[in-house]
This record gives structure tokens, C-alpha cells and sequence, in this order.
């Protein structure tokens, strides 16, 4: 079991990691080409964050952690396909 100044310090770190990815996937949504797409990312970091943000279990906590950081991934990696893809002026002759 943790000492509570842990519990606190373990609490202050998970809170620091989880505005950081919030912050994080809220820009890495405006190199979506797309305003629909743009939106999208934003409406569901603030809904997905909103609905963890009184977890207190750390596994909990970590999972959720863990997974804000796959899709941060996922935003940025979809960003770039998607707008060398857009760019593309072959994408538009259909």
C-alpha cells in the first residue's frame, strides 16, 4: 500500500500526463484536413477526458493513460496520411 504523500505525488503525475495529452490531442487536431475530421478529434478527446477525469484507481488511470497515448498516435499518423492523400491531385479526379 502507498504512503499518502505517494498516493498524492503518484495522483499529481497521472494529472500532469493527462493534461499534457489533452493538450497534446487537441492540437494534433488541427493538422486534420478536414474541419468534419478536426471536430471530430476534439469532440471525442473532451467527451473520452470528461468521462475519466474523476477515476482514482491507478490501474484505471494508467490503462486510460496508456490509451490517450495510442491515439495521439493514431491522430497523427491519420493527419499525415490523410493530407498527403487529400493533396494528392489523383484523390480528387473520381
Amino acid at each position: 500500500m502507498m504512503s499518502p504523500s505517494t498516493a498524492i505525488n503518484a495522483n499529481a503525475v497521472a494529472r500532469t500526463k493527462a493534461l499534457s495529452l489533452y493538450r497534446q490531442l487537441m492540437r494534433s487536431s488541427k493538422k486534420m484536413p478536414t474541419p468534419d475530421r478536426k471536430e471530430f478529434v476534439r469532440f471525442k478527446t473532451r467527451t473520452e477526458f470528461r468521462e475519466n477525469m474523476h477515476l482514482t484507481d491507478p490501474e484505471k488511470i494508467d490503462f486510460h493513460l496508456r490509451l490517450a497515448e495510442f491515439n495521439l498516435d493514431t491522430v497523427l499518423a491519420q493527419a499525415e496520411h490523410l493530407s498527403t492523400l487529400f493533396a494528392d491531385p489523383r484523390y480528387h479526379k473520381t
